[in-house]
């Protein structure tokens, strides 16, 4: 009797330490979520939260009506500003320095979503520094998932930058996605990366058009 008496307190002793460690990695880890009305919360603190921006039965592509208010979102490490609609929910990062906002979007993780980040070219290879264009032609490399270049096309945005549309095959044969690479004034060490894979075309295209980058 003593013997599952004290089994039954160390498997509560274990279960308790394993929740605990559990919530201290989401204290660490858990990605910060920008809700429409500028709340924030730290992702696993608030299930009904959590849910309301991870609908289960999300449709395909994010989509938003004419009559849907536009805002500005601005980057918390470098100048960056970009409009979206409102009802597009955000997740940050603490401390991230890639600067990365992700789409709070259906049931995927924050960290496969991923909207926008600054790429650091010199940790990709040094040979880019400075030339956008040829990073954007072999930035497939990188990626385990994806095998060449299907096609890229130069651009310039409301806003006057200099971008790159690049589309890239992946292993299964297929171009889902659209990867935007655009020159940051008088850094040739930084990219900002732009990537569309659940967004409508047009939404999408609309928030490339509106990036701006104030120079430091």
């Amino acid at each position: 009797m003593k013997k599952i008496i004290l089994g039954l307190v160390l498997g509560v002793v274990v279960l308790g330490i394993v929740l605990y460690g559990g919530y201290l990695y989401a204290q660490k880890f858990g990605v910060k979520l920008t809700l429409p009305s500028g709340q924030t919360y730290l992702g696993g603190e608030d299930l009904e939260a959590n849910e309301l921006v991870n609908p289960p039965t999300a449709p395909q592509r994010f989509t938003a009506g004419p009559e849907v208010p536009w805002k500005e979102y601005r980057g918390k490490v470098y100048n960056y500003s970009f409009k979206r609609p409102e009802t597009l929910k955000l997740g940050i990062f603490p401390n991230d320095s890639t600067d990365a906002v992700a789409i709070i979007w259906g049931n995927i993780p924050a960290q496969r979503n991923i909207l926008l980040n600054v790429e650091d070219i010199p940790s990709r290879d040094p040979a880019y520094v400075g030339k956008v264009e040829d990073f954007a032609r072999n930035w497939w490399k990188f990626f385990s998932g994806l095998k060449n270049l299907d096609s890229i096309e130069k651009f310039v945005n409301a806003s006057g930058l200099t971008g790159y549309r690049a589309i890239y095959i992946n292993t299964a044969d297929q171009s889902p996605n659209v990867d935007i690479f655009f020159a940051i004034p008088n850094n040739p060490n930084k990219v900002i990366h732009i990537a569309n894979g659940i967004l409508d075309p047009e939404i999408f295209d609309r928030i490339v058009d509106s990036l701006n980058y104030e120079a430091e």
